[in-house]
């Protein structure tokens, strides 16, 4: 038996090189996109808006249960203000954090609610904590956008 040599071209190697610089080139592009997709991340000063909002909603919906609606009409204003720009500034984060934006949604919806619910009826009409029950139900809401906002921050102590 002769054993048969082969003759290697390196003309076959040389038709390889731009599919290679090719391929090198399109993994770089896929690592770069997947380092350039954007993650909502914690943010402290969401965390703190949302604390403060929900102690300040919460007790000016208690508040509904007894006192007049013109004696509130001035905290509801300026808790509908504070409230509509926690939204902006959430909204104003763009897609990553329509999660967020969403709940708040949700958060401005039930407040509005409550307070159409206040000027029809006044205190005391529905139940001497009527309004009281409807501030567990708000801050219930604050509780989960605040939780959410809380598993950013876990993500990123656990990001490399």
């Amino acid at each position: 038996m002769q054993a048969s040599t082969a003759y290697v071209s390196h003309a076959g190697a040389t038709r390889l090189r731009p599919f290679r610089a090719l391929l090198a080139w399109l993994s770089l592009a896929v690592m770069a996109a997947c380092v350039a997709i954007p993650v909502s991340r914690y943010d402290a000063g969401t965390y703190a808006h949302l604390t403060s909002l929900k102690a300040e909603t919460a007790v000016l919906l208690e508040s509904f249960d007894s006192k007049p609606v013109k004696a509130n009409e001035a905290r509801i204003d300026e808790v509908s203000l504070s409230l509509r720009k926690a939204y902006e500034y959430e909204r104003g984060k763009g897609a990553d954090n329509r999660d967020t934006t969403a709940q708040l949604t949700r958060i401005l919806d039930l407040f509005k609610e409550d307070v159409s619910t206040y000027r029809e009826n006044g205190p005391g009409t529905l139940g001497k904590r009527y309004f009281s029950e409807a501030a567990i139900v708000l801050e219930q809401a604050f509780d989960i956008v605040i939780a959410s906002e809380n598993a950013k921050n876990k993500d990123r102590r656990q990001a490399p």
